[in-house]
């Protein structure tokens, strides 16, 4: 496990520290008016440092994980931003694109354990690139101990004649201030991240991303459902999933929200330097070289009771079993607002 690297002494003051005058409301208690939570000090978490992801000489680092002491949920913060680098080992970074994604492990060391998906990006093509995410969103996640997961496919490593790998960095910048309004109180993941094939009718699509029943404490003010999707694979005259854009559909308590997944804007990625390979053409909702953003649902409207079903479909194809077998990744959580 990486080691953890704290970039400002407000973590150590958050306990002890005298309590601000109140500036915000918070929860409303029963027999009381508003609780007051003081805003948090500015802080800085830095959780990766050129960290080393590779493979070869007999080490698997494709993934690493590392555990990280955020603040508590005693105090409140106006915006929490992620900043990620990928930079090269010995100026040899791997030559080609690899998927990319971050994440907050859950149950860690446990056959429980499972990722949460909080960001994803895929890499450029033998240069380095930087980006930053707004996180304020899942800041439940990102509360006290946690672990942190970065996990890039790639197959290089030091010696590899095709780059060393990836450096990558990742720091955590929160601010101090009244919570946003609504603010995240739940964040509830419903897929984890799923990989799964496309394109065969003898594999359906509900066969392998099974709808969930999601339960919701308390009454929220909104609702949402984050999804990541990106598909990957090519070949035959469509050459999706990579190539070709296609509807994906969410139906929530039979509402449906519907997203063309496609990303149009690959020729303009600005990265450390002129990447090599085919990083200029359109992909289904991604770029060599960016991040990828996710696709955001307000479900508010959809929530009957305390529980809701919710189910996943892709607009029908069929590969032609030309080339490499179309596949999707996909992740998706839900989370509430008071």
């Amino acid at each position: 496990m990486a080691r953890l690297i704290l970039v400002s002494a407000a973590l150590s003051c958050l306990a002890a520290c005298p309590t601000p005058s109140p500036q915000t409301p918070g929860d409303v208690g029963a027999d009381a008016g508003p609780v007051e939570r003081p805003w948090g000090d500015d802080t800085e978490i830095v959780a990766f440092a050129s960290e080393h992801i590779y493979f070869g000489g007999g080490e698997n680092r494709r993934k690493v994980q590392v555990e990280v002491e955020f603040p508590g949920p005693d105090v409140t913060y106006n915006v929490i931003t992620g900043y990620f680098r990928l930079h090269c080992p010995n100026r040899r970074c791997d030559h080609w694109d690899r998927y990319g994604s971050f994440g907050v492990v859950q149950n860690p060391g446990t056959d429980e354990a499972r990722t949460v998906e909080i960001d994803r990006f895929i890499t450029p093509y033998r240069v380095g690139f930087e980006w930053q995410s707004d996180l304020t969103d899942v800041r439940p996640l990102l509360t006290g101990t946690q672990t942190l997961e970065v996990y890039i496919d790639t197959w290089v490593g030091p010696g590899h004649e095709q780059g060393e790998g990836w450096l990558f960095d990742a720091r955590f910048e929160f601010l101090g201030g009244a919570p946003p309004d609504p603010e995240p109180d739940q964040v509830i993941p419903i897929w984890p991240h799923l990989s799964y094939k496309s394109g065969r009718a003898d594999n359906p699509i509900a066969s392998q991303v099974a709808p969930v029943t999601v339960p919701i404490e308390g009454v929220p003010h909104s609702i949402k459902l984050r999804s990541f999707i990106t598909g990957h694979g090519f070949g035959g005259p469509a050459n999706c999933a990579e190539f070709c854009p296609k509807e994906h559909r969410y139906t929530v308590n039979g509402d449906v929200f519907s997203r063309r997944v496609w990303r149009d804007d690959c020729e303009r990625t600005r990265t450390d330097g002129q990447q090599m390979g085919t990083w200029q053409y359109d992909r289904a909702g991604w770029c060599p070289g960016a991040q990828v953003f996710p696709w955001d649902m307000d479900i508010s409207r959809s929530w009957v009771g305390e529980t809701a079903q919710i189910s996943y479909d892709l607009e029908p194809y069929t590969w032609s079993g030309e080339g490499g077998e179309p596949y999707y990744y996909m992740s998706g959580v839900v989370i509430t607002y008071r």
